[in-house]
């Protein structure tokens, strides 16, 4: 006797392709909330990188480091952030690569912009509003800041931000996730969690 090879009926078949769609829904926003986590975590690392290497680079050469940034404000992808030898702060608007204000350490550009972030294509990072256009110095034995503009100074002694990043458009709740690049007056670079916005568990402390 011979067993007949019994397939799917239509209705196992439905049943199935629920239960499928069930928990495809049920994962999503988790991988959604995972991506977006990820992508401005490294954001945030990468700046704070190109930061820290800046003031390691004034110690180790015992030689004044400068980094400078510029940004039209608000919601805007016309922002970059540039570093240099020396205590005058380079256009790091400036694309010449011959320009004596390029933003450069040994002839190796020194710049970030919207376009290195390949994987974000959104307006993700903001100025603090009342630092637009700034710059601060590494000291070379120290590590420490110097030559503070009095705005940058006020807003450090308030243990407010220089950049923030953000996953998503529009503002406040809208956005999924925030995070604070900071730095203190004895040069050390940080990133916190917005305590406004969704929290970003494990990944670092509230911003004090």
């Amino acid at each position: 006797m011979f067993l007949r090879n019994r397939g799917f009926t239509l209705v196992e078949l439905m049943i199935t392709l629920v239960i499928v769609a069930i928990g495809l829904s049920l994962a999503l926003p988790t991988w959604t909330t995972f991506v977006e986590k990820r992508r401005i975590t490294a954001a945030a690392e990468e700046i704070v990188s190109m930061m820290s290497y800046v003031q390691s680079e004034a110690i180790k050469r015992n030689e004044i480091t400068t980094l400078s940034w510029n940004s039209t404000g608000g919601h805007s992808k016309n922002w970059c952030i540039g570093a240099t030898l020396g205590t005058t702060a380079c256009d790091c608007t400036e694309t010449d690569t011959t320009a004596s204000d390029y933003c450069a350490i040994d002839g190796t550009s020194y710049r970030l912009v919207q376009g290195n972030f390949t994987d974000i294509n959104d307006e993700f990072l903001h100025t603090n509003g009342n630092l637009k256009s700034d710059s601060l110095s590494f000291d070379p034995i120290r590590g420490i800041l110097t030559n503070v503009s009095a705005a940058l100074a006020t807003e450090i002694a308030a243990n407010d931000y220089l950049y923030y990043m953000h996953s998503g458009k529009g503002s406040g709740g809208s956005r999924l996730f925030e995070l604070q690049v900071r730095v203190n007056l004895v040069g050390r670079v940080s990133i916190c969690n917005d305590d406004d916005r969704k929290s970003f568990d494990g990944v670092c402390a509230e911003c004090p």
